[in-house]
């Protein structure tokens, strides 16, 4: 599912805006259609525009453009409206704008030069802008914590080291405190994949904890929380925490009943 643009993809663009500048069809002589970009862009702007379009969603031109996928830009129908995607596009466009123009200028002490949105802000080469924690928590509720750990297993093989989605491991814990009422099981072995990518994580182990604490198992409760302590020793609250679970532990120990001395009746 990796749908980053290849670094070969912008060579190729740039080649050919270089390479057939003057052979006729690509890059055209004018330009046709245009609704949300200003009436005298130029063809230079234009492909710059579309390229920087292209890496923000991890596309090609043909994700938005009638024609074929191939480097031959001259098959491709880039007056056409009949994809949506296209259309979205301009609507996206038009948010933008709107964002950047009378909404961003309305904030107070506004930063010089001031910060701007753009497609990359949200998109982060993903035709979809959807948090991690999102998608994982509908693969999730539809079929169960596998799914959900073997979408993770997916997205990290193809984007990790990029900006596409953020593999820290209070992501994976945001999702189980999400799914932990309903599916507590099922949140702990979210927490355990969590713990096994990141066992320094005293976070991860110490949400174990308190799902584990909700179910009534303090035993299991203070097995977590130590491992949280012993991810992060330096962590304050870890301790505190365990102090408090050691305790409640020792609590239901003492109330457990007992028949010893109790002398056994015989009918």
């Amino acid at each position: 599912m990796r749908i980053n643009v290849p670094r070969t993809t912008v060579i190729a663009a740039v080649f050919l805006l270089s390479a057939q500048s003057w052979a006729g069809e690509w890059p055209p002589q004018e330009l046709h259609n245009l609704q949300v970009l200003p009436e005298d862009t130029t063809v230079r702007e234009l492909v710059e525009t579309m390229r920087e379009f292209a890496g923000a969603l991890g596309v090609r031109c043909t994700h938005c453009h009638v024609g074929e996928d191939s480097n031959d830009l001259t098959s491709i129908e880039f007056a056409s409206d009949a994809k949506i995607e296209k259309r979205k596009a301009r609507a996206m466009i038009r948010m933008v704008k709107h964002i950047n123009g009378e909404l961003l200028p309305e904030v107070p002490e506004r930063s010089d030069p001031p910060v701007e949105v753009t497609c990359r802000t949200c998109h982060h080469s993903v035709t979809r802008p959807v948090d991690i924690r999102d998608l994982l928590t509908d693969a999730f509720r539809a079929d169960g914590p596998d799914s959900a750990i073997a979408l993770y297993r997916e997205l990290r093989e193809d984007y990790y080291g990029s900006d596409s989605y953020d593999f820290r491991p209070f992501m994976l814990t945001n999702v189980a405190e999400r799914v932990a009422r309903k599916n507590p099981q099922g949140a702990i072995q979210l927490l355990e994949f969590n713990g096994s990518l990141h066992p320094d994580s005293g976070q991860t182990f110490a949400t174990m904890a308190q799902v584990y604490r909700l179910q009534g198992d303090i035993d299991n409760a203070v097995r977590s929380m130590e491992r949280a302590v012993a991810a992060e020793p330096g962590a304050e609250w870890y301790h505190q925490a365990l102090d408090r679970l050691r305790k409640q532990q020792q609590a239901n120990e003492n109330d457990e009943p007992t028949t010893a001395g109790i002398e056994e009746k015989k009918p």
